[in-house]
């Protein structure tokens, strides 16, 4: 069996990503795989562990070039989003198989609300954003045209492809309500539960002793999704509560965290490390030691930075959303959130912190337990024996 990976954006800093991890476990469990992208300045010496073809997308939506590709199955990213459809036709039309990688929480269209309708309006205090707001949550069908025409393309793309895969077990209970709703039940037998893996950096890292250190870290500019204003005001009051502890806060969005920081007393701030981007080397260090990861992000597909944390021994505390409901696996390996209030946040860092205070938590099995999951190579596989099922039929 060979395999094809499509991702057009993508760029030398995924490889780390599972838009690079997934074709490196699948050549490393034995299928010949490569990756297929636009091409961009970025790629010019850029030289992965993996075949990486540049292709334009005139190429990839023509059907010779689809029949020449020597692969039986391609794994295409595409969020379900209806622009993909005319690829996988064309990629069908050759006889290949096709999954589709959905990186989602299943929320992909009526009658769920839009993840991104999570924040709230005195954040997004504009009229477009509170009528989106009101004309979602409008209960008939018959007022959701859109919202019909949406879902038909969007179903029309499960019909299209062979399989679904999405990140979180329930993510993939969203899609197939998402479909029930639709009068589609007979597509669930498509869909599947795939986890993102994570690197061989947390992988194979030594753990550390714990230490009174808690971390956040990622996209922190992106402050609607990371909710990084509760973020901060959280941490604060938290150190405020235990003054043992330390915090830790690197990623993009260092001059916003300063920005957010430059008024805390200096009694609070003296235990506030902001280090802004940092190499991946040195996270695993931090991570090595530190005992929390603390993410209320407001939606994600997957959350690969509390799965690395995960894989280092760490317990996330984090919003009861699809992904961390299953990375927190009913609190073995952390603490949710009752809700999206700070108040609440801040109850289930302090219930967190008492678990590892009273010997709830042993890093090594946290870590041990993980790491036999995300491994690249048992995501590989896991996606394998889908491939393997379909071209059996």
């Amino acid at each position: 069996m060979r395999m094809s990976v499509f991702f057009y954006a993508y760029l030398p800093m995924h490889e780390t990503k599972d838009n690079g991890q997934i074709p490196l476990g699948l050549n490393e469990i034995g299928i010949e795989t490569d990756l297929l992208t636009y091409p961009k300045k970025e790629l010019a010496d850029h030289q992965p562990n993996f075949p990486l073809i540049q292709i334009s997308q005139d190429e990839l939506n023509s059907e010779g070039f689809w029949s020449k590709n020597k692969s039986d199955v391609v794994l295409a990213y595409t969020w379900l989003h209806e622009a993909y459809n005319p690829l996988i036709e064309r990629i069908k039309s050759v006889g290949k198989k096709v999954i589709v990688k959905a990186d989602s929480d299943g929320r992909i269209g009526y009658p769920w609300l839009p993840s991104h309708l999570s924040t709230p309006l005195s954040e997004e205090l504009t009229l477009e954003h509170a009528i989106e707001h009101i004309w979602q949550r409008l209960p008939s069908k018959f007022l959701h045209r859109r919202a019909l025409q949406i879902a038909k393309q969007r179903i029309r793309q499960i019909e299209l492809c062979d399989a679904v895969i999405i990140e979180s077990p329930d993510a993939l209970s969203n899609l197939n309500y998402f479909l029930s709703f639709w009068e589609r039940e007979d597509l669930i037998k498509k869909t599947f539960f795939v986890p993102d893996p994570v690197s061989s950096t947390f992988i194979e890292a030594e753990i550390g002793t714990k230490q009174d250190i808690i971390v956040s870290f990622g996209r922190l500019d992106d402050f609607k999704q990371k909710n990084t204003f509760a973020m901060i005001n959280t941490i604060v009051e938290f150190l405020e509560k235990k003054p043992k502890f330390v915090s830790v806060i690197f990623g993009n969005g260092k001059e916003l965290i300063n920005e957010l920081t430059q008024y805390i007393p200096n009694v609070v701030a003296d235990r506030m490390q902001v280090l802004g981007f940092i190499d991946r080397d040195k996270i695993s260090q931090i991570l090595s030691t530190a005992k929390i990861i603390f993410i209320p992000s407001r939606w994600e597909s997957f959350g690969i930075a509390a799965a690395e944390s995960l894989c280092m021994g760490c317990s996330v505390v984090a919003t009861p959303i699809e992904s961390f409901r299953y990375l927190t696996m009913q609190g073995f390996s952390g603490s949710l959130s009752a809700n999206r209030r700070k108040e609440s946040f801040l109850a289930a860092l302090v219930q967190d912190e008492a678990k590892w205070e009273k010997g709830d938590y042993n890093p090594q099995k946290i870590a041990e337990f993980w790491r036999n999951r995300l491994d690249r190579k048992s995501v590989a596989q896991n996606i394998a024996d889908i491939a393997q099922k379909l071209l059996s039929v």
